[in-house]
C-alpha cells in the first residue's frame, strides 16, 4: 500500500503526470530538462524532413516512371545532342531518334523534341530538389529556435506543393 506521507511528498506512481516527455523529476516536482527537450525538437524536425523526403521521392518516382524506362531516355537524349552536335547528318540518325520520327517529324525535329523532353524533365528534377532542401533547413531552422509550430507547418505547405507536382511548376 503506497501513502502520502506529506500533501507534498509522491510515491512512485503517486505523482502527478508528467507535463511533457521532456520533464523529470527532481525532489518533489517536475522540471522541463532543457537537454530532453532539444532532443525532442529534433527528432521531430527529423520525422518532418523524412516526410518531406518521401513525398518528393514520390513525385520523383512519378516524374521518372520505370527506373529502366528513365535509363533509355537518358541514352535517347544523349544520342539526340550528339546527333544534334554533328549538325543533324541525314545519313547517321541514331535509332533513338529515329524511333521518334513519325507523324511527318523530320530527324531534326525529333531529336529538338527529344531534347526538349529532357531538359524540362532536368528542370523539374532540379524543382523538386530545390523545394524539397529548402523547406528541409526551413524545418530545421524553425526547430532550432524552438518553433515547432512554424517547423510543422513549412512541412505542411511543402507536402502540398510536392504533392500537386509539377503541375504548379
Amino acid at each position: 500500500m503506497k501513502v502520502i506521507q506529506e500533501l507534498h511528498q509522491y510515491e512512485d506512481g503517486l505523482r502527478p503526470p508528467a507535463p511533457s516527455s521532456a520533464h523529470i523529476w527532481m525532489g518533489d516536482t517536475w522540471v522541463l530538462c532543457e537537454e530532453n527537450a532539444a532532443e525532442q525538437l529534433h527528432q521531430e524536425a527529423e520525422r518532418l524532413c523524412t516526410r518531406v523526403d518521401a513525398a518528393a521521392d514520390h513525385a520523383r518516382r512519378t516524374l521518372a516512371g520505370d527506373p529502366l524506362r528513365a535509363l533509355e531516355y537518358q541514352q535517347a537524349a544523349l544520342e539526340a545532342q550528339a546527333f544534334k552536335d554533328q549538325g543533324y547528318p541525314k545519313k547517321a540518325v541514331p535509332l533513338s531518334v529515329s524511333a521518334w520520327i513519325v507523324k511527318g517529324r523530320t530527324a531534326r525535329q525529333a531529336a529538338d523534341q527529344i531534347l526538349a523532353k529532357a531538359a524540362e524533365f532536368d528542370a523539374n528534377l532540379v524543382a523538386l530538389r530545390e523545394l524539397r532542401l529548402k523547406a528541409k533547413a526551413q524545418i530545421r531552422a524553425h526547430m532550432a529556435k524552438g518553433k515547432a509550430d512554424l517547423a510543422a507547418q513549412v512541412a505542411d505547405d511543402v507536402l502540398v506543393t510536392i504533392r500537386a507536382f509539377p503541375l504548379q511548376i
